[in-house]
């Protein structure tokens, strides 16, 4: 981990903790030498140079030195005051091993200049406080204030491995700027630091990276987060000279916790369960220690060393490596339109390309996640300050803008998203009235009598039904019998005519809406690259005759509504408005959890006025007391919804969240099993979880005879952008093709083992079948167009009685995502399936469908939405608000038919963690509402001019004028007509359904 943010102890468990180092004692000159005050407020008390124990005791302590005293007093009268944070940046391990073993100086003085530079920026832009308003008595939280920060640059872990790392202790000890003849001395306000975390982690490499390069190192990235190493150190060197983490990732791995980057919050349990005492060794004794390990490794750090200082001497000129390497991805990164020119500067691309990966997945994001980003694409080819321009720019030209969201902090959106949540709106609020009815409410009224149908299910249908708008919803809360209703509007839809086609987001959803409802159904993702050139404008005026006289009487059934992203929507309702379907029903729970991707078009098209029908009376809950909690958790009485579930809210010890419900889960009998759903918030804890219960299983015999070893592929999640980088890909990793490229040989559906990157070319060697390799640019090639999938790949062993869920559709095989079957035989290299049908099905060692495939006794809360089940027993994390939000309780809780059983660390914490972390998403046109609301707050106080200006023109600019193909789709797009009712033929009825 590069940079860290944890509390400070009791001052004199600080002092004493700080002043060891290994082989450094509190006498050593060395020691004193390594620790140093900064900050502009050990300038104000005339603190400098090393850091003196009895005076950083009274800092933590609160004491300012000719001043105050701070804090806050307790029930025994006592002082009360938090010490500080402790802000520690790490060197990546090459760049410890060249500074401490391979004896260059300048590595070390480097690591120094970037902390520095470092917590100068924090200083400036992090440290906050709290006081009054000027305006008033409310309280505000307040920057620019000096900070009192004791630095102490230590170079082992506790292991005693070369691990170069300075601790940056901020004291709870502000002051406020001269500027405003404050000078008043204050306590620090810490949202700001810890929300800025991932940024300062990514400025502090970035200004490492480039000092590197000034020095002669080449740099190679390892990370998609900016990670990196020096180049010519292997990873075999770095192994093993990381004996702590290497103790971290056994404890991981022996507890089935996976590893560092998946699960931090069990790495950080995992550091504390393996820490070992400090040691105190003589330093020349540690130098030979290392000498004598790198020796035997055949690594040559000197060599490195002395290679560096040679091409700087050769070829001196300040970061000369990084600009010119980020330079050549200038031109390949001039996509869109976001800077007009196109990026002429490192800088502009890295910010163009921040904008494309963060945009994919939200339509607003935090101004510290961009930063953070454009620092990562390419370490140290962009200063803090270049990409702070960058935004400016952005901001200014109205490419992004500014939102209006306290809790977010400073939050941006994009004009694309903007345009794209307006026209998703303009195109429902144009098939407004302009519809006719598939069968008159007066006709489907009398047949919606007979059956067991609610009052909210034969509302929907009659919405569907007789309304004269084209686009329509249901909004059908869990458990309401949506699927149900749909099948009833189905058969009445046939009476006049209409067939009822339907999409969902996945192909289980789709093959259950087909089973259960009768409708054709495909996927969502289907449809729309089907229709792709529809959306994009590319109808041919005889291609929409015919397509619309095939879909002149059809009803487009959208289920599972709230997991479409906006570009889905608006592209699904471009089609639809350029082909005429008569009737878009989309169907889903604005409550549940929404869409990977970025928006929430289901409920922003409720907010805007499309016409909904709600199904509100829940059918699912059989128990009167869970029904009553699923009812207080969608009203948000987090402490009503926690009261119902009474004693069946389980408390247990955080070091065992994941063995406690894997323990309630092995309680129940086998039947008891097969219908208990088992819901983790997080891909790392529900392996953790299958894991304990893998272990119990083979144990009692379930789990038995010969393993099979399977490499099974899991997905790294990039975002598009991400996957055109080459530096995010690892030799090991597996990049999967969704489409035919002749260039590097490749068939849609075939994969390719990375072998190798060159990062300075920005190529990926992919390594066929057949032992050839052929480079490929990611950026140019497959992945900017979304063709690839990256994943990394895992060992996963397989016996009799193991419990397996399908990852990738097989059509083939008739294999569906996220389907579950058992292992019924392992014999030698091949092995029998039970399927959930109950077919069998049997595998040979290279059949490519065992990289496609997980354990499955327990599941993420994200899968599990849309199943039913008779228990459930769900596990939520009280410190993740992130993951333990109100939707994810409201899914978790509502897939219950008779119990609910909720597993935590801490009640008291989740209940306040959930009351606070509602789990709604924020769209683009809101952020901007919320900017206009705060740009008239801010006018009644006298300002705010220049930022109405550039609000007033983007909420002005029309609709149309980012994408030409939306001109396109519109010319194909009827005229409003005027609503006529079908002639129905009443005779031809029949009542008796």
């Amino acid at each position: 981990m590069v940079a860290s943010i944890g509390a400070v102890a009791a001052p004199s468990q600080g002092v004493s903790y700080y002043e060891r180092d290994g082989y450094y004692v509190r006498d050593d000159p060395d020691h004193r030498a390594a620790s140093a005050w900064a900050g502009k407020g050990a300038d104000a008390l005339g603190l400098s140079g090393p850091v003196d124990p009895d005076t950083f005791t009274a800092i933590l302590e609160g004491r300012v030195p000719d001043g105050p005293r701070l804090g806050r007093r307790g029930k025994d009268g006592e002082i009360v005051h938090r010490p500080g944070r402790d802000l520690t940046l790490s060197a990546p391990k090459s760049v410890s091993l060249a500074a401490l073993v391979g004896g260059d100086a300048r590595v070390a003085e480097a690591h120094g200049r970037a902390v520095a530079r470092t917590l100068a920026w924090v200083e400036e832009r992090v440290i906050e406080t709290r006081m009054k308003h000027p305006d008033g008595g409310r309280m505000m939280r307040a920057g620019g204030q000096k900070a009192v920060i004791a630095t102490f640059t230590h170079e082992t872990s506790r292991n005693l491995d070369p691990q170069l790392h300075t601790h940056a202790v901020i004291a709870n000890m502000v002051q406020g700027p001269d500027s405003n003849g404050d000078g008043k001395w204050r306590t620090m306000a810490n949202e700001k630091l810890y929300s800025s975390k991932m940024l300062i982690g990514a400025l502090y490499r970035g200004e490492l990276a480039r000092e590197l390069t000034s020095l002669g190192y080449g740099i190679e990235k390892t990370h998609a987060d900016g990670r990196f190493e020096i180049a010519g150190v292997s990873r075999e060197v770095i192994d093993a000279f990381s004996t702590r983490r290497a103790e971290i990732e056994a404890a991981m791995d022996g507890r089935g916790l996976g590893t560092p980057a998946e699960n931090q919050r069990a790495a950080q349990r995992a550091a504390l369960m393996t820490r070992a005492a400090k040691r105190d060794v003589d330093r020349a004794e540690l130098r030979e220690m290392w000498q004598r390990q790198a020796d035997g490794l055949g690594f040559d750090a000197r060599a490195l060393t002395a290679d560096a200082v040679e091409k700087s001497q050769n070829a001196p000129g300040k970061h000369r490596g990084v600009g010119r390497d980020a330079a050549s991805e200038v031109a390949a990164a001039r996509q869109g339109d976001l800077f007009d020119p196109p990026p002429r500067s490192p800088a502009e691309a890295a910010m163009a390309w921040a904008v494309e990966h963060l945009s994919e997945r939200e339509a607003v994001f935090a101004k510290t996640d961009l930063l953070a980003a454009a620092l990562a694409w390419k370490p140290g080819s962009v200063t803090i300050g270049e990409a702070e321009a960058a935004v400016a720019r952005l901001e200014k030209d109205g490419k992004l803008h500014a939102c209006g969201l306290p809790a977010w902090g400073e939050s941006l959106t994009t004009d694309k998203a903007v345009a794209d949540e307006k026209e998703t709106v303009t195109l429902m609020e144009r098939g407004q009235g302009t519809a006719r009815p598939v069968m008159r409410s007066w006709i489907a009224g009398p047949l919606l009598h007979n059956g067991r149908l609610t009052v909210g299910q034969k509302e929907a249908v009659k919405t569907i039904l007789s309304t004269k708008d084209r686009v329509v919803g249901v909004q059908g809360y869990a458990g309401t019998g949506k699927t149900t209703m749909l099948d009833r509007a189905r058969q009445l839809a046939a009476k006049s005519g209409y067939r009822t086609i339907g999409v969902a987001p996945s192909a289980s959803a789709a093959r259950t809406l087909a089973a259960e409802a009768g409708i054709e159904t495909e996927t969502l993702q289907r449809f729309l690259a089907r229709n792709a050139g529809i959306a994009e404008g590319r109808l041919t005026r005889k291609g929409a005759r015919e397509m619309r006289a095939a879909f002149r009487k059809t009803v487009l059934v959208v289920d599972e509504g709230s997991l479409a992203s906006t570009v889905q929507a608006r592209d699904l309702l471009r089609i639809a408005a350029a082909i005429r379907i008569p009737r878009v029903v989309l169907v889903g729970d604005k409550k549940q959890l929404d869409a990977v991707d970025a928006g929430k078009p289901f409920a922003q098209l409720q907010a805007a006025g499309m016409k909904t029908a709600v199904m509100d009376e829940i059918l699912r809950q059989k128990d009167a007391e869970l029904k009553e909690a699923v009812r207080a958790s969608l009203a948000g009485e987090i402490g009503k919804a926690f009261d119902k579930l009474g004693d069946r809210v389980a408390e247990v010890n955080p070091d065992n969240l994941a063995g406690a419900a894997a323990a309630r889960w092995l309680k129940l009998s086998p039947r008891q099993r097969e219908n208990t759903g088992l819901m983790a918030p997080s891909h790392a804890l529900r392996t953790e979880i299958n894991g304990h219960i893998r272990e119990r299983l083979a144990r009692d015999g379930v789990i038995r005879g010969p393993a099979f070893e399977a490499e099974r592929l899991v997905s790294r999640g990039y975002t598009g952008a991400e996957k055109t980088v080459a530096g995010n890909y690892s030799p090991g990793d597996v990049v999967a093709f969704h489409r035919d490229y002749k260039s590097l040989g490749v068939a849609k559906g075939d994969e390719r083992r990375v072998g190798g990157v060159d990062h300075r070319k920005g190529t990926v060697m992919l390594e066929g079948s057949d032992g050839h390799s052929v480079p490929w640019r990611p950026r140019a090639v497959g992945a900017k167009r979304g063709a690839v999938e990256v994943y990394r790949t895992e060992s996963m062993e397989l016996r009799a009685g193991d419990r397996i869920r399908w990852t990738r559709n097989d059509t083939g095989l008739g294999l569906v995502n996220s389907d579950t079957a058992e292992v019924a035989s392992v014999r030698g290299n091949r092995v029998a399936f039970r399927l959930g049908d109950g077919r069998m099905l049997e595998l040979g060692k290279n059949d490519p469908q065992f990289r496609h495939l997980d354990h499955a006794w327990a599941s993420t809360v994200h899968a599990f939405q849309g199943r039913t089940v008779d228990n459930v027993i769900a596990v939520m994390e009280a410190k993740h608000p992130k993951l333990s939000t109100q939707k994810s309780f409201y899914v978790e809780i509502s897939r219950a038919r008779h119990s609910a059983e909720l597993v935590t660390d801490d009640a008291k914490m989740l209940r306040e963690t959930l009351e606070a972390a509602t789990g709604e998403r924020v769209s683009a046109l809101e952020g901007i509402v919320a900017a206009e609301k705060a740009l008239t707050e801010e006018k009644t106080r006298g300002g705010g001019k220049e930022r109405e200006r550039g609000l007033e023109a983007m909420l002005e600019r029309p609709v149309g004028t980012r994408d030409e193909a939306q001109d396109k789709v519109r010319e194909l797009q009827p005229e409003p007509e005027k609503a006529q009712e079908p002639k129905q033929k009443s005779v031809e009825m029949d009542f008796g359904l």
